[in-house]
């Protein structure tokens, strides 16, 4: 059987901040700068993953970030290592809900970045 999607290449971050996102992502997540992002002409950045670009980031001065309720409701990321993730949330004053799935076999964060996406961190235990 051939399958028509293979994996998830990226997610879009649209923000009016993108020091305040940028910084999320690198600071508390990890990511890298991904270099080889195209001379588009609008302001952004790509970052990564394992040397793969995961997260685009778009700079839109007029975007307004609402605590209303989104159609996308998270956006998912396997993690390495919960524990170092956690501290980093720690040290930048960072709130987050701890879980395990009702089977106890993933560990899981949820987080919020700066423009309010909600995002999963998980790890199988």
């Amino acid at each position: 059987m051939s399958y028509l999607l293979d994996s998830l290449d990226h997610v879009t971050v649209i923000t009016n901040n993108l020091e305040a996102t940028k910084g999320f992502y690198l600071n508390i997540l990890g990511m890298q700068i991904d270099v080889n992002r195209p001379p588009f002409e609008f302001e952004g950045i790509w970052l990564s993953l394992n040397k793969r670009a995961v997260v685009h980031i778009i700079v839109k001065k007029t975007h307004e970030i609402k605590n209303t309720k989104p159609t996308l409701d998270h956006v998912a990321f396997k993690a390495n290592n919960i524990n170092k993730i956690k501290k980093n949330l720690q040290k930048y004053s960072i709130s987050y809900e701890e879980k395990f799935t009702p089977d106890n076999k993933i560990h899981q964060i949820f987080i919020r970045d700066p423009n309010n996406i909600k995002i999963e961190l998980s790890k199988p235990i």
